[in-house]
């Protein structure tokens, strides 16, 4: 790990070594997308919800910030349209990370959880869901029954659109007013 610090900084701020174990590093990039795939799912079905009830999102949004419900999908990267200006959600879902490597990663996450028999059904639940958002692409037909494709207008045609259209693409949720 010292020998690869200076490399390693470059790439980013924070490093954690993991064990003495190769492939923990991995594990742990593992588990922390589970993590953010569960969240964006549920902050979304919340959103929704709240919405369909007639609450405004921009609002419930707050709610969840300064709540229990508060977490990076919910307070830095939320996924409806109009609650924060520079994040994918509100550039037709365009950018950020993309629903194919969320979807990759869960699978890989269930290929994990497998070989060590570890239950993961939220991970199980989830990954359907993110399976529907990467298969639609942007500007073409083949999302049409996943929800408005005119929504994920940003994207760049025939790709995927940021994971965080789960909200649109699932959920079927509205835009902030």
């Amino acid at each position: 790990m010292s020998a690869a610090r200076p490399l390693l900084g470059a790439m980013g701020r924070h490093m954690v070594h993991m064990g003495a174990s190769p492939g923990l590093g991995q594990v742990a990039k593992l588990c922390n997308n589970l993590a953010c795939a569960v969240e964006m799912a549920a902050v979304s079905e919340a959103l929704a919800l709240g919405c369909a009830a007639g609450l405004n999102p921009k609002t419930l949004s707050m709610v969840l910030n300064t709540s229990s419900g508060r977490c990076w999908a919910s307070d830095s990267y939320n996924p409806c349209p109009g609650v924060m200006p520079s994040v994918p959600s509100s550039s037709g879902y365009a950018g950020g990370f993309s629903s194919a490597l969320m979807l990759k990663d869960l699978r890989l996450a269930l290929e994990l959880a497998g070989a060590c028999e570890q239950p993961v059904p939220m991970a199980a639940a989830a990954t359907p869901m993110y399976s529907r958002v990467a298969a639609s692409r942007c500007g073409s037909d083949s999302g049409r029954d996943l929800g408005d494709d005119r929504q994920l207008q940003g994207q760049p045609e025939g790709q995927p659109p940021d994971f965080s259209a789960i909200y649109r693409l699932c959920y079927g949720g509205r835009n902030a007013q």
